[in-house]
């Protein structure tokens, strides 16, 4: 039986491009699916990048008959930057939004973000609040993101990457994900949306973000930290060609010992946030040390210091108790920190 032109219309014409790439992530890759075709807001295309999986992805992929999924099927594993960037090419809708192969949208996600965007039209960028579920999909915590993250961009990123829509128009004007970062990516774009438009955040949890405990590596964990000061290195001066041949090296101890003293700061600061979230406790302690080293009067790393004589626990309540005062800050004084 053939589509009626209104279906047509909504299928061919659709007003978002959803865009996800999996790589074996079978586990929670059928709810995952589930949370976009469940929308509210129904008139978008959803395309799925599988890079190369060597699990039952791929069938899960299929099981689903919805005219508005497009697979792209990759010849070779590229990665997460090379395949979003493939997806983007065939996407053709006015918005573009993303979702990640083990997180979940609520089902009223694109219908409020939609119509934020379609009030704000200074707004290129809009991302939303996430609550932080466990493997088996109960709810840790809620984060509520920088309502207006501005000038504080540069500090950190304020958007959770799988939350995110933004002005496909935006993206043909300032170019897609930069190849040269394997981490980061999102950040390295968001910091180039926002140098010329406006980028907000929804202060309603709108989407789940799975968290695995001890799922990262120490050695991860340092690159990824890289390519956050990267990414503001380039935001603020772009990257050098020395630097940039490092990277396709791998060559991070020499993009180290070129970082300044407030780089390395951060990046540490960077570090032992993340080993603390991946149970790296030692090295958390390693890197609060360096840091302090680095600069006595770092507030939030001695604030880390003094809650890790709590363990994990009192860390992760100082860096809440954090989050939450940054966010009353701005909404009674409208300060950005």
């Amino acid at each position: 039986m053939g589509r009626s032109r209104e279906e047509m219309t909504a299928i061919d014409n659709p007003k978002i491009s959803v865009i996800m790439s999996v790589y074996n992530g079978e586990a929670h890759l059928t709810n995952s699916i589930a949370s976009i075709l469940n929308q509210t807001f129904t008139d978008f295309e959803f395309i799925i990048v599988d890079d190369c999986s060597t699990d039952s992805s791929p069938e899960i992929i299929r099981s689903f008959k919805d005219d508005r999924i497009k697979v792209i099927n990759n010849k070779e594993n590229i990665g997460l930057t090379k395949s979003l960037n493939c997806a983007l090419k065939v996407a053709h809708a006015r918005y573009i939004a993303r979702q990640d192969a083990d997180d979940i949208s609520l089902p009223d996600r694109f219908e409020k973000q939609l119509r934020y965007m379609e009030k704000h039209l200074e707004v290129a960028l809009l991302g939303t609040s996430i609550f932080v579920i466990d493997d088996k999909g109960e709810i840790m915590q809620k984060r509520i993101a920088a309502p207006n993250p501005g000038k504080t961009l540069l500090k950190g990123n304020r958007f959770y990457h799988g939350s995110v829509m933004l002005r496909k128009a935006v993206l043909d004007e300032i170019g897609c994900y930069n190849e040269l970062f394997r981490y980061s990516q999102d950040y390295e774009l968001w910091l180039r949306v926002s140098k010329r438009h406006k980028a907000k955040n929804l202060t309603v949890p709108l989407y789940k973000l799975r968290f695995y405990s001890d799922s990262i590596g120490a050695s991860k964990i340092v690159e990824q930290a890289m390519f956050v000061i990267l990414a503001q290195k380039q935001a603020k001066g772009g990257l050098n060609v020395e630097t940039i041949d490092q990277i396709k090296n791998s060559e991070f101890e020499n993009i180290y010992q070129n970082l300044s003293k407030s780089e390395k700061v951060r990046f540490h600061n960077i570090t032992a946030y993340n080993y603390v979230q991946n149970n790296h406790m030692k090295l958390a302690k390693q890197d609060c040390i360096t840091v302090f080293r680095l600069n006595p009067l770092c507030i939030e790393n001695n604030l880390r210091i003094i809650a890790s004589l709590a363990g994990k626990k009192g860390i992760w309540m100082v860096e809440n108790l954090y989050r939450f005062f940054r966010y009353v800050l701005y909404k009674i004084f409208r300060l950005k920190l």
